[in-house]
């Protein structure tokens, strides 16, 4: 079940983030985020209210460090997407390395050759896809920093299950970014957030539906295997980008990333 929650929100992940790009340059990466992690919370929290308990500190500690360490990396993000958009976006979608690489040394977890084949044919789609030959620690930081935040939701996920966990993760990112979006024009960014929460309610469905399958694969699945399954959201975002936004340019060599990447993605679930 794990792998069809991967997949699933990898695709609808790229459904509502396809639509983002002109509205991210319009406001400001921060204040849109913030707006869409808001948004999400609201739709969660009632499901949260319902099922309300108590936590371990452990479980505290590491949800709020799985909620800055996603922050942390969509700023990383964002500084590098000023210089180079597509390189950044290939570079910080290399996650599955790192997962990888923590899922060995801090869980119960095997990495066999077969496994690291498909996470580096994976890798390798990726960066064929959208890589534009500009380096940038922002953009690797970003994967290494969206490792972590994976590997601490893993950690504590099965004592509160997998919604009550992403509203509080989702919830600390969003003050997170919240309060980098406020040091400057507060007041006009504390609005756009607030009506934004309802204008692009459609997206935060979006968002939210991508969260829920991540989180239940979080929960189900190995974080070795499910983490670049996620990344079908690459060749959904491809496909999107050529029939949809009509992105013609290089699409034959953009195609063949995506069947590399398809074929790793093919790969790991045959050996799960």
């Amino acid at each position: 079940m794990w792998v069809w929650y991967s997949l699933g929100s990898g695709f609808f992940n790229a459904l509502w983030t396809s639509q983002i790009k002109s509205k991210v340059q319009n406001e400001g990466a921060l204040t849109f985020t913030a707006s869409i992690r808001w948004g999400v919370v609201v739709i969660l929290l009632p499901f949260v209210l319902w099922q309300c308990q108590s936590f371990s500190a452990r479980w505290w500690l590491y949800t709020i460090l799985s909620g800055i360490c996603e922050s942390l990396g969509i700023w990383a993000l964002a500084k590098g997407a000023r210089k180079d958009y597509y390189s950044t976006f290939a570079l910080s979608n290399i996650t599955p390395l790192f997962t990888a690489i923590l899922a060995v040394a801090f869980l119960p977890e095997k990495v066999d050759k077969l496994l690291w084949v498909g996470v580096i044919t994976v890798i390798a789609g990726i960066l064929w896809l959208y890589y534009r030959g500009h380096w940038s620690w922002w953009e690797t930081a970003s994967a290494l920093i969206g490792a972590f935040s994976g590997l601490f939701s893993k950690l504590v996920i099965a004592e509160s299950g997998p919604i009550i966990h992403a509203c509080f993760s989702f919830m600390v990112g969003a003050l997170f970014c919240s309060a980098f979006s406020l040091r400057k024009h507060g007041r006009e960014n504390a609005i756009f957030i607030l009506k934004n929460v309802w204008t692009y309610r459609i997206l935060i469905i979006g968002s939210a539906l991508a969260t829920y399958c991540f989180y239940q694969a979080v929960a189900l699945g190995p974080l070795s295997r499910m983490s670049p399954l996620v990344r079908v959201n690459m060749i959904v975002g491809f496909l999107l980008s050529v029939f949809h936004l009509k992105e013609k340019q290089d699409w034959q060599g953009r195609g063949f990333g995506a069947v590399v990447l398809l074929s790793g993605i093919i790969m790991i679930i045959w050996n799960s």
